[in-house]
């Protein structure tokens, strides 16, 4: 049946493009299913070639229903303008430049087969960042991609408290774990606030708050050390830069109101916090030790890495990078399949090599570094609140990024993608705009 589905969503991509060309409300709601269907991403998405059993970042050929919008928004601008920017900033040459220290990391790959669905993987999400930057170049519209991400936020919400009050410990609402839904509450929960701060009318004060306070009880609630550790320093750098640039009354009053509902929060859910890190099992910190220098030793053998979403395969036997199997390490034999490094950084330097690790990092650093300069240029305009909640949240994640390996789960990057993309399109506007008002000024001058 879930193929019967796919097959016909699939064959209603054409038909759906073409009434797009005349109908842009059916653009705003194909660029805002983009990222809402990720909450229902496990019951819409096709693994094809698929191995579900695989420890790796992509177990098979995915395509999902968030890559078939991509694909409808694309072809309908297509349609309506005649063309689509392909290259349309700096940032897709540093994402083609770790492409392809990801394809020629294949070289030393055990399963190119494995490698070439983390490569698909990452075509995907390229086609969702050139759907978004041509839908932004036809719009200029960038609330509906936080819109969509207030859905996925309030739509997971009810299933995250279910859990709680069935003795889940930690929840992870729709996603696969608990670690991907607190990092993608990281990142959304920092725009929400920017957003809130900015808010201009009554009832997106309103629904920016709520979805903020979702997004933070959800962090809360799914008990992961990094989000719980990170998320507060995101959103002080948030406020901080709110504040800072923009200030004022008003914005003062929603961030002490901001840090009354934290408190709250902390008092309500502290004690099961405080025993989360408490009674944390010892053997996890040493298996993150361990980890880490068995990635240290791919990369030392392997200049070019050995291979993209190969790192299942190469951590344990035959391969000599693993832990010791001699009965030191509980309930890890010559049958176990062992686990993933916990921190992103270092498993791509392990599969990728140090180039990859340094084009990844140069990747991630340009978009910081954009936000950050984005803030003294879009004070007080209406699109601030991106830049102010970009630089928060992107820092959380950042450091998260060092502690787990989940931005690479698919509803994680794509998440990441988007806010690049709408970062790096609001640095091409406001440099198109400043050059037209250069030449407006040149001819009024002549």
């Amino acid at each position: 049946m879930k193929y019967i589905l796919f097959a016909l969503v699939l064959g209603a991509v054409v038909p759906a493009a073409l009434l797009m060309v005349y109908s842009r409300k059916l653009l705003w709601l194909t660029a805002f299913l983009m990222q809402s269907v990720a909450l229902l991403y496990n019951q819409t998405a096709i693994n094809f070639l698929s191995h579900e059993t695989y420890r790796g970042t992509a177990r098979g050929m995915e395509i999902s229903a968030s890559y078939l919008c991509a694909l409808t928004l694309l072809l309908a601008i297509l349609l309506r303008r005649g063309r689509i920017r392909l290259a349309p900033y700096a940032g897709c040459w540093l994402y083609g430049a770790y492409f392809l220290a990801c394809v020629v990391s294949v070289m030393n790959s055990e399963s190119g087969l494995l490698s070439f669905f983390e490569l698909w993987k990452m075509t995907m999400l390229y086609l969702v960042l050139l759907a978004a930057w041509n839908y932004l170049e036809v719009t200029g519209d960038i609330d509906v991609f936080l819109y969509g991400m207030a859905a996925v936020v309030l739509g997971n919400f009810p299933v995250v408290i279910w859990g709680y009050f069935h003795q889940v410990y930690q929840a992870r609402g729709v996603f696969p774990h608990q670690n991907s839904m607190g990092m993608y509450m990281v990142l959304a929960g920092n725009l929400f606030l920017a957003r809130f701060f900015s808010g201009r009318n009554l009832w997106q004060c309103i629904l920016f708050a709520l979805a903020f306070a979702v997004a933070s009880v959800s962090v809360v609630l799914c008990y992961s050390r990094g989000s719980l550790f990170c998320y507060p320093v995101g959103c002080g750098i948030t406020i901080a830069v709110s504040l800072l640039y923009e200030f004022k009354q008003g914005k003062l009053v929603a961030a002490l109101a901001a840090l009354v509902l934290a408190v709250l929060v902390s008092v309500l859910f502290i004690p099961r916090v405080i025993e989360r890190f408490e009674k944390a099992p010892e053997v996890s910190g040493q298996t993150r030790v361990q980890f880490a220098q068995c990635a240290l030793r791919m990369m030392n053998d392997k200049a070019l890495g050995v291979g993209v979403n190969n790192w299942g395969i190469k951590i344990n036997p035959p391969y000599p990078y693993g832990r010791p199997r001699d009965g030191s390490i509980p309930g890890l034999n010559d049958e176990a399949k062992d686990g993933i490094v916990e921190t992103v950084y270092l498993l791509v330097g392990a599969e990728c090599g140090y180039g990859g690790l340094l084009l990844l990092l140069i990747w991630f650093l340009y978009h910081w570094t954009v936000a950050v300069r984005l803030l003294r240029k879009l004070a007080h305009s209406p699109t601030f609140y991106f830049a102010a909640g970009a630089v928060g949240g992107l820092s959380a994640n950042y450091f998260q990024s060092a502690l787990e390996w989940v931005l690479k789960q698919q509803i994680n990057y794509m998440q990441l993608i988007l806010i690049f993309t709408v970062i790096g399109y609001l640095n091409f506007a406001w440099k198109q705009k400043r050059m037209e008002t250069l030449m407006q000024m040149r001819k009024e001058t002549a």
